[in-house]
């Protein structure tokens, strides 16, 4: 996986303007099922599952330790889809991740310096493999979350939207 640089200091607008664009997606529904690739039920869940992560290892970070930052939950596609349907589909999934990403968006905005720049390992799975483990600021993994993961999901959920 090719290294980005992100901010260490994440920006909480950012954030809050990429959750509100993937909640709005949300809650218009009406997806299509995919050719290949995830459902809109499980890109949500998968954004669900990471923004919890975060939040919890943010959680850690302010009690002064340097958790693990990832999981393989976080992509197994049976996993999601089963989260989705405990959830309700997307209208439940839409409801937990307007809760969760309002925490994430409050850690993010309240971090300290030592936080932000507290480095984690930091462990990305994609398609059923372990792509990145490298030390990374917790500020920089949110900048990235916001900048770069919320943004790559919200053009997978406006693919699956009526009208693409």
């Amino acid at each position: 996986m090719a290294q980005f640089e992100w901010s260490d200091r994440p920006d909480p607008d950012e954030m809050r303007a990429s959750f509100d664009a993937m909640l709005g997606l949300a809650r218009q529904g009406r997806f299509r099922e995919p050719e290949q690739g995830w459902t809109a039920e499980q890109v949500l869940a998968h954004v669900l599952s990471t923004t919890e992560l975060f939040t919890a290892v943010g959680e850690g970070v302010r009690r002064g330790e340097a958790p693990e930052c990832g999981h393989p939950d976080v992509v197994d596609d049976e996993l999601l889809a089963r989260r989705a349907a405990e959830l309700g589909g997307v209208a439940g999934l839409a409801d937990r991740l307007e809760s969760a990403s309002a925490d994430l968006v409050s850690c993010a905005g309240s971090l300290t310096d030592d936080q932000a720049t507290t480095k984690v390992r930091f462990i990305v799975f994609h398609d059923g493999s372990q792509i990145a483990d490298e030390p990374r600021t917790f500020g920089s993994i949110l900048s990235g979350h916001a900048g770069f993961h919320l943004p790559l999901h919200i053009k997978q959920l406006q693919a699956l939207a009526p009208g693409e």
